[in-house]
């Protein structure tokens, strides 16, 4: 039976950013993913398809999730991808760096384990590897960010860009890994076929197969890691329903923060009863998603241009005073009956209008009169913190203990967070007219996070600060399960960043190893 190096499970964009380093510098690499390696292109996608082989063929996530939010019970398909490039097969490509101020402790809630400076180098390979375009963001300080010439701003845009600074504050050009190239079909949502947008398949993930030294398995489900007391010792797969032995020197859950704590609490065994590698009983637990308001902004004058760039941030509220908030930025959509659709879709699925389920597919009449009463209005989408609690946790299900489940409670601080929120940000775009069109608290399920936590005490997170378990050695994760807090910004650009921050320092121990049997070999010889 072959042995890697190291096994990853799951080649999103942290799974990918460690396999390609560690390929890179020379490590064997086996991709464990439960998706494809390659993708339909035949025009057939649609996220509401229930049928698991073609959604899987298009890059998204195959089954249903289900949940309890605030007592009430939901099940819906997440906004999640699968395959190689994982969700950022469906992201619009938006890669913000968290603020500095995130690592410090604030108001009791955890700091991170290690400091903002040791991810900067990382956040700068990531930007040039993505080809991140955006101007410098000015609430940044050191060395600029490695960024490409930004996009011509659209007009609605650039009418909102000048109201801003003529009040003061510094709003700049979003950093986004989109190149909108002749033709370009604004795939945020969708799998880019077009090469337009970066994703972390065609960047990290083939860029590691050139070496030659990494395998993919797709296809192929991890159900169980088989562990000792000291170790893991392999994973046990199913793969074209036969059961496959992947066994390596070092295992690396990469499978996002709800399926990797799923799969530690489901591997429990009689070392592990809780589940593998949780014996501080925070596998799991700590979930945090973002909020994420849609805003109707009616930009002044009557031309308008409005298409697939996302071309504004505001960053001015992230910190202030005592509250954590966020980012706003451009989503590049207008509203359009297509794109309130959207909005509405999600709301019924996830959100403050479940009770609107058995009407989902008549929406298009609302959306109508809806585009029509919203007209000029470009739409704006904020980024807004989310804080750990215990009890906000991913864990098996009593009757679908397949299946991801996760029990979240919608705290008054949060929603006190949300309002405080939106009379800044209005505030800032008077006299534009607004209308916020998510009216309650609109949790983005798309940015699910801190389930195995990274902290220096084992008693209260998963793994360290090199994001090994505190438990066994040979086991790490390195997807967004180990944010100890959300921040105010898309998490993809940081786990990427942290993946080759990770992979750096486990290659250096493999290389030590490696010479360290030579050495033994040659000395027995």
């Amino acid at each position: 039976m072959m042995q890697w190096d190291v096994a990853i499970v799951g080649a999103g964009m942290g799974g990918a950013a460690f396999g390609y380093a560690l390929a890179r510098a020379g490590h064997t690499v086996v991709f464990v993913e439960k998706g494809m390696m390659t993708f339909a292109d035949d025009g057939a996608d649609n996220p509401d398809v229930p049928d698991e082989q073609l959604r899987l063929q298009h890059g998204r996530w195959p089954t249903p999730i289900l949940a309890r939010v605030d007592e009430r019970e939901t099940n819906f398909y997440p906004p999640l991808g699968c395959g190689a490039g994982g969700s950022t097969l469906l992201y619009a490509g938006t890669l913000e760096r968290l603020s500095t101020a995130d690592f410090e402790d604030a108001a009791g809630r955890p700091e991170w384990p290690f400091p903002y400076r040791n991810l900067e180098p990382y956040y700068r390979e990531v930007e040039s590897l993505f080809r991140v375009r955006g101007s410098p963001d000015p609430f940044f300080e050191g060395p600029p960010a490695a960024l490409r010439k930004p996009p011509s701003m659209t007009t609605s845009d650039d009418d909102l860009f000048n109201l801003l600074k003529d009040k003061g504050l510094r709003p700049y050009q979003l950093h986004n890994a989109c190149e909108a190239k002749p033709g370009c079909l604004a795939c945020g949502g969708t799998i880019c076929h077009r090469s337009c947008k970066h994703d972390a398949g065609r960047v990290l993930v083939e860029s590691a197969m050139r070496t030659g030294r990494v395998t993919f398995l797709d296809m192929c489900t991890v159900e169980t890691i088989d562990a000792d007391a000291t170790a893991v010792k392999g994973l046990i797969c199913r793969r074209n329903s036969e059961r496959v032995v992947v066994q390596a020197r070092f295992y690396a859950l990469a499978a996002g923060a709800l399926s990797t704590p799923l799969l530690l609490q489901r591997s429990a065994n009689r070392f592990w009863p809780n589940g593998v590698a949780n014996s501080s009983d925070m596998v799991g637990r700590n979930l945090m998603f973002h909020v994420s308001d849609f805003v109707a902004v009616w930009p002044r004058g009557r031309s308008r241009t409005v298409n697939a760039e996302r071309s504004l941030a505001v960053r001015d509220f992230y910190k202030s005073g005592d509250d954590d908030f966020g980012i706003i930025q451009s989503t590049g959509m207008a509203a359009t009956m297509g794109n309130i659709v959207h909005v509405l879709k999600g709301m019924i699925d996830t959100g403050p209008l479940g009770w609107l389920r058995p009407l989902r597919r008549m929406l298009y009449a609302p959306a109508f009169i809806a585009a029509w009463l919203l007209g000029r209005a470009t739409i704006l989408a904020t980024v807004l913190e989310d804080y750990p609690y215990p009890d906000n946790r991913v864990r098996p299900h009593p009757d679908h203990p397949d299946t991801i489940y996760f029990e979240y409670v919608i705290r008054p601080e949060l929603r006190q967070r949300v309002r405080r929120f939106r009379r800044i940000y209005r505030a800032a775009f008077w006299p534009r007219r607004t209308m916020v069109l998510t009216p309650n608290i609109n949790l983005n399920f798309g940015h699910p996070c801190g389930t195995c936590r990274a902290g220096s005490d084992p008693r209260l997170s998963v793994v360290d600060g090199e994001n090994r378990s505190h438990d066994l050695d040979n086991l790490l994760v390195v997807d967004a399960s180990f944010f100890p807090r959300s921040g105010g910004v898309n998490p993809s650009l940081t786990i990427a960043a942290n993946g080759l921050r990770v992979a750096d320092i486990l290659s250096a121990r493999l290389h030590q190893m490696k010479k360290s049997a030579e050495e033994g070999a040659r000395a027995t010889s």
